[in-house]
């Protein structure tokens, strides 16, 4: 059992796993049968490019990409057997994650990204949130305002 990582919360991790992949996922660790299972959300595998400059330079960085690219599945079920480490993403490296995320695998049709953005999205009403135009909303706070000032007694 995974007893260094916390049970039933959802975090985002990353994954060490014995065939010596490294997943980067939100995901969730729970128990069953005294085995932890681990359900992956969007997992992602680490990129890293490098690119000869010329002159003894070299450029380096880094990217994603879907685990399973030919599969449009979002979660996935890791057994405990399969995972050699776990560690939490540090703040920057979920803030790339989740760029990554919103922008879409490039190789995705406009179908699965219309799909994939329609589950993010908050789906707003048009009057939601619409109190009235400036100006008239400026003359009802004035006519409050005049109306709870004190009245001078003579």
């Amino acid at each position: 059992m995974i007893n260094y990582a916390k049970h039933e919360e959802e975090f985002h991790g990353i994954f060490k796993l014995s065939n010596q992949e490294e997943l980067l996922a939100k995901a969730v660790l729970t128990e069953d049968n005294g085995e932890t299972l681990c359900f992956l959300q969007d997992p992602v595998v680490i990129q890293i490019i490098n690119k000869d400059l010329g002159e003894g330079k070299m450029m380096r960085g880094m990217g994603f990409h879907k685990w399973m690219q030919l599969s449009d599945e979002e979660f996935f079920i890791l057994r405990e057997k399969d995972i050699v480490a776990v560690a939490s993403m540090n703040k920057e490296v979920v803030l790339m994650y989740e760029t990554f995320l919103a922008q879409g695998d490039p190789n995705e049709t406009e179908e699965q990204r219309t799909q994939r953005n329609s589950r993010r999205r908050v789906n707003i009403k048009d009057a939601k949130g619409y109190v009235g135009k400036v100006d008239e909303y400026r003359k009802r706070l004035e006519e409050t305002y005049k109306r709870s000032q004190p009245i001078d007694d003579p």
